[in-house]
């Protein structure tokens, strides 16, 4: 008579076991620090609530604030998977333009991004280690986005009023500092007022015929 169980699960190997242990607390820290913040997260509390020991955490991160920054990384990476499958998925290059558009100003005003955001700059003015990994992640976010322009741009019908590394640091940063002000005043500037005035700035930077 065959026995009758359950299949014996895989052992992970110890880079598996690491990279889920990483992805735990990556996700766990996320939800505290857009709770507590950067300065109020506390790294024992997010290990215990991962189902890890403190060692854990400090053998995958050198401490909250690189915990922190893996956390903007991934973010960015989410986003940036995001643009690429939007250009990957429409032909047309209008068509392509508008989706990027609504896009941005979807996610600038998004609130676990612009909280994110604001805690990676006030970091970045209070530590130099933050700071250098905010120049980093920087460079990087205008090389994608770079490549993402220019990617808009090989269409004929796209045409831009700056390069695509400049057009990337205005729509950034100027979308950024909107949203924040939004958030801060609330109904005295809606979430939909900002999404257009974003909207408006992309369309006055970058069009198509």
């Amino acid at each position: 008579m065959p026995v009758s169980g359950t299949t014996p699960r895989k052992r992970l190997t110890r880079e598996e076991s690491r990279a889920q242990t990483r992805a735990t607390l990556i996700a766990v820290g996320r939800r505290h620090f857009l709770r507590y913040g950067l300065g109020g997260a506390v790294a024992e509390k997010i290990a215990e609530d991962a189902g890890y020991s403190r060692g854990a955490l400090y053998s995958n991160f050198d401490g909250k604030e690189d915990l922190f920054v893996a956390v903007i990384h991934e973010e960015q990476a989410r986003h940036l998977n995001v643009f690429r499958s939007l250009l990957n998925e429409e032909p047309s290059g209008k068509k392509r333009l508008k989706k990027m558009r609504d896009a941005i100003a979807d996610l600038m005003t998004d609130h676990d991004w612009i909280v994110f955001r604001a805690e990676f700059e006030v970091g970045a003015l209070r530590s130099e280690r933050i700071r250098q990994s905010f120049v980093e992640l920087h460079r990087q976010q205008l090389r994608d986005g770079s490549e993402l322009i220019k990617d808009l741009l090989r269409s004929p019908e796209v045409t831009s009023r700056l390069k695509p590394e400049d057009f990337i640091t205005v729509i950034i940063n100027l979308a950024h500092g909107l949203a924040v002000t939004q958030r801060i005043l609330g109904t005295e500037l809606s979430q939909k007022n900002t999404r257009s005035l974003i909207q408006s700035l992309f369309d006055h930077l970058i069009s198509s015929a």
